[in-house]
């Protein structure tokens, strides 16, 4: 904007320079150095003005270059995210496998009956959450339990814990569902899973007809991620709820 203006303001001087010698020659007074100098500040301010032009463009290339380059930092984040949570799921089968051979171990020596062995926690979470798709939800809510139970401080524990709620929201078991969503919020408040999680909670409370706590919830949603496809699900839950 500030470039625009001062480029009017350049025509302008180029303009009244022009209209300047018209008058001289139409017989008014004007003495050479007046014409003179106007004649150069029109062609400093031109020089000024090509400057700023050349600058402008310097600073947009460098804004280009600074977007490409927060796009790749975030794509490698992302990417480490990713290998960091994989990493912790191999450390907490590491962590089972010798905690495991301690105990054969012990037992060995102790010439004590081996006690059942516990398959590591991303095999276990993996069982579970085959039963959980393939609609075995009674299956998958053992299964979650026992990870839960048994590698409380595993990496995907908070996705056990919501899956075990979607269960018993899938099964039409919504008391079960909101006891479960609110041990989810309370243990794992940063997890991604979050946003459904919330949307099942005010579901559960629409199909028990609970339409308070049901419409407390889809407004926080709507509030804490506007842009979201739970947010617009939640709009129409709302319509839903005022046509009854």
């Amino acid at each position: 904007m500030k470039l625009k203006i001062f480029k009017y303001y350049t025509d302008f001087l180029i303009s009244g320079f022009t209209f300047f010698i018209i008058l001289s020659s139409s017989g008014c007074i004007a003495t050479s150095k007046e014409v003179t100098d106007l004649k150069e500040d029109t062609i400093q301010l031109r020089h000024q003005l090509t400057e700023i032009q050349k600058n402008q463009a310097s600073l947009s290339s460098t804004m280009d270059t600074l977007n490409t380059n927060i796009v790749e930092l975030t794509e490698k984040l992302d990417t480490n995210k990713t290998s960091m949570s994989l990493l912790a799921q191999r450390m907490d089968d590491v962590q089972s496998n010798l905690g495991q051979r301690m105990e054969i171990l012990t037992n060995h020596l102790s010439s004590t009956p081996i006690q059942n062995i516990i398959p590591p926690p991303s095999d276990l979470y993996k069982l579970a959450y085959s039963d959980y798709l393939r609609g075995k939800y009674d299956l998958a809510v053992i299964g979650f339990r026992s990870y839960m139970d048994k590698y409380p401080a595993a990496e995907l524990s908070g996705n056990a814990q919501y899956y075990l709620a979607d269960c018993y929201f899938t099964k039409g078991n919504y008391e079960n569902s909101i006891t479960e969503l609110t041990v989810f919020f309370e243990k794992y408040p940063k997890s991604e899973l979050t946003k459904p999680a919330k949307f099942k909670l005010g579901k559960s409370y629409a199909k028990l007809n609970k339409s308070g706590e049901a419409e407390t919830v889809f407004k926080t949603i709507i509030k804490q991620y506007p842009a979201s496809n739970e947010a617009e699900q939640s709009k129409i839950e709302l319509k839903n709820i005022s046509a009854k």
